[in-house]
């Protein structure tokens, strides 16, 4: 039995992880905005509803978790995120908003909980990256970028805590049937240049995002990396074709693959 938190926990990937990770007979503690249903409350050792945007709340949820269980052995980062448009029409203020909920809250949250796992000289941080973090997505370039933000953050920070048996990782999904979708905010303007493109890229991110597989299937991945021993520093989760195109960058090229990029989301 392992310590375990999970933020985002109210809905999509939080809440399918932590309903298989206690059924696996884990203590999981959960962080949201909204109170959960009922019936993910009567399978959590515990709640906070906090807004992890708040510098003090990552803070609050840690101690939180060690005054009730002694200890944290599983810090997963997974509350996120997104919005849809054309970067030049993404104002700084949108855009750092999107940063505080994707990168500044996770580093926040890493910062709490490093802490207690060095003492116990054991722990595993699991930072949610996403495919968009391995490519910019065109009309969706605010969500990437925060992405490669977590992507770099997460790597130099695996090395850095290793010698105190630490383990740090992250999962990289791609399209999944989660509230996702319908929670993105949009940065676009009715007579915008962009218009078209972006009608037709926001078409086909929404066709994967709603065809995807169920969150149930991302949660399955994550029993397994929580229970690993030598987990990696990487794990892509999603359909084959994506995962192809994504991996298949450096043997493409940058040309090729940015051209294939845009035709699929009608962005060329």
């Amino acid at each position: 039995m392992k310590v375990i938190l999970i933020t985002g926990v109210s809905s999509g990937f939080g809440r399918a992880m932590a309903l298989a990770l206690a059924a696996q007979g884990h203590r999981v503690y959960g962080v949201s905005r909204r109170i959960p249903e009922q019936a993910l409350l009567d399978v959590l050792a515990g709640h906070f509803q906090l807004d992890l945007c708040k510098p003090n709340s990552a803070q609050e949820a840690v101690d939180g978790v060690l005054t009730r269980a002694g200890r944290l052995d599983v810090l997963i980062n997974n509350a996120g995120a997104g919005i849809g448009g054309a970067l030049e029409e993404t104002d700084n203020e949108a855009m750092e908003r999107l940063f505080q909920i994707n990168y500044f809250a996770m580093t926040r949250l890493c910062r709490a909980a490093l802490p207690a796992m060095r003492r116990q000289g054991s722990g595993m941080i699991l930072n949610f990256s996403s495919l968009g973090g391995i490519a910019g997505l065109p009309y969706q370039g605010a969500y990437s970028a925060s992405k490669f933000a977590v992507e770099g953050y997460t790597e130099a920070l695996r090395s850095e805590v290793k010698p105190f048996g630490i383990h740090v990782c992250m999962v990289e999904p791609g399209d999944f049937a989660t509230g996702f979708t319908g929670n993105r905010t949009m940065a676009a303007s009715p007579d915008s240049p962009y218009q078209t493109f972006h009608a037709s890229a926001l078409r086909r991110i929404e066709q994967d995002e709603q065809g995807g597989s169920p969150p149930e299937v991302l949660a399955k991945k994550v029993l397994k990396i929580v229970s690993a021993s030598k987990p990696r520093l990487r794990y892509t989760v999603g359909n084959p074709a994506e995962c192809l195109l994504v991996k298949s960058r450096h043997i493409l090229g940058d040309r090729l693959f940015l051209f294939l990029l845009g035709k699929y989301y009608g962005a060329n």
